[in-house]
């Protein structure tokens, strides 16, 4: 009977064939992962607060993608991200800015979008396309992108956190 590699041999399991042997064999019962990480291409809705729902439409260029040329401080990366968000509001009001960051695994916010102000209508989704085009460059280049937040900032009825788990990788 052959042997197989961890990985092959649950590869293997999960088409119903073993390693070293023709025989069905069970598919293991996977387990669940305390924080989702995103595959290439995913986004992961995490943590929410405040009353504005924050949808995350799409990206360009797609999570996942690596983004290279933005130097050492990131200034090369500077305007090359852009994505789109979907607000919505069951009571309306002033929204004063809304911000979106691109937090590296060392945890800085390594590119920042924002928009100016905006009135949210009662039930009316409203689309904003945000541009990361503020590197910090404390950040340090090479950094890989684990996660992303957006912050609606106005009044009590509106003010709101939104989060994702994403990936990007910024090099050179």
């Amino acid at each position: 009977m052959g042997t197989c590699s961890p990985a092959v041999a649950l590869l293997l399991a999960a088409f119903s064939l073993g390693c070293g042997d023709n025989g069905p064999t069970a598919a293991p019962t996977p387990s669940p992962t305390p924080t989702p990480t995103p595959g290439l291409g995913s986004v992961v809705a995490g943590g929410h607060n405040g009353p504005t729902e924050i949808t995350f439409l799409s990206a360009e260029p797609a999570p996942g993608s690596t983004i290279t040329g933005c130097g050492r401080d990131g200034s090369g990366c500077s305007g090359r991200v852009q994505m789109r968000f979907r607000l919505l509001s069951a009571v309306g009001g002033p929204v004063l800015f809304s911000t979106a960051f691109l937090h590296a695994t060392n945890k800085i916010a390594c590119e920042r979008g924002t928009t100016g102000p905006l009135q949210l209508q009662p039930g009316v989704p409203t689309e904003l396309v945000i541009v990361y085009d503020q590197p910090d460059p404390a950040c340090g280049i090479p950094a890989t992108i684990s996660d992303m937040n957006f912050v609606v900032e106005g009044p009590v009825q509106i003010a709101s956190f939104q989060e994702w788990a994403i990936r990007y990788e910024l090099r050179p």
